[in-house]
């Protein structure tokens, strides 16, 4: 039966589109996320509207305190602005890593390689706390050296499961409890929410909380708490 079943499929995709295809798998990971949410004790029946509201949360939590701002995926440095409004302490610092030339690799059937590209061009911000990194992230990481902060917040918005995996990685020793780690693509089974929760398998003893997430769980932040 389940032969039959699955002959029947093929069939059916020879004459289904790519951009149909790419609707049903969005459907599958907005089942997972919410099967995996539940299946690690976070409860998500809050909700707010939109990353406006998650990042303002935080912000409110962290107060006037020295924070490391660490963004992978600054694309036109919409986010950063935003954060750069929010962080109140002088001494906090922006730091924004980027190729500025798009996904280095195919992400979905319909955002390839190159999507997100600015030709190379950062954003200008007038806040003198904001540096860039320019480059792959498995380039720049290991030559950096975070400065000292007093909160981390760690936002991973590079849609990628290499790219998210890369991050978790080279920053896991200064993901101490406090640290915030937010995701704006975590609705992605097989990319941000693999990494992340193949990051959590390799650190059984850690414990996060969920701190807000957006309607689909695509924009979701956590703090680890011990």
């Amino acid at each position: 039966m389940q032969r039959v079943f699955k002959t029947w499929l093929t069939r059916i995709g020879a004459h289904v589109s790519a951009r149909a295809i790419h609707r049903v798998n969005a459907a599958l990971n907005y089942l997972e996320v919410g099967r995996w949410m539940a299946a690690q004790g976070f409860d998500t029946s809050r909700r707010v509207i939109d990353r406006h509201e998650i990042y303002a949360q935080i912000a409110s939590e962290l107060g006037v305190q020295r924070v490391l701002y660490l963004e992978f995926g600054v694309h036109r440095g919409e986010s950063m602005r935003m954060w750069s409004q929010l962080l109140r302490h002088p001494d906090s610092q922006l730091h924004g890593f980027d190729s500025f030339e798009g996904l280095p690799e195919d992400w979905t059937v319909i955002d390839g390689k190159g999507t997100f590209s600015t030709g190379g061009a950062e954003p200008v911000l007038s806040d003198r706390r904001v540096r860039f990194f320019r480059g792959w992230f498995a380039d720049t990481l290991p030559g950096y050296t975070p400065p000292a902060h007093e909160r981390l917040v760690l936002h991973l918005d590079a849609d990628l499961y290499s790219s998210t995996k890369t991050v978790l990685d080279a920053l896991e020793r200064e993901i101490v409890p406090g640290s915030f780690v937010l995701f704006d693509e975590f609705s992605d089974r097989l990319h941000e929410l693999r990494a992340f929760d193949e990051f959590l398998r390799a650190h059984p003893q850690w414990r996060f909380r969920l701190v807000a997430a957006d309607q689909i769980l695509a924009r979701v932040a956590f703090e680890r708490v011990s």
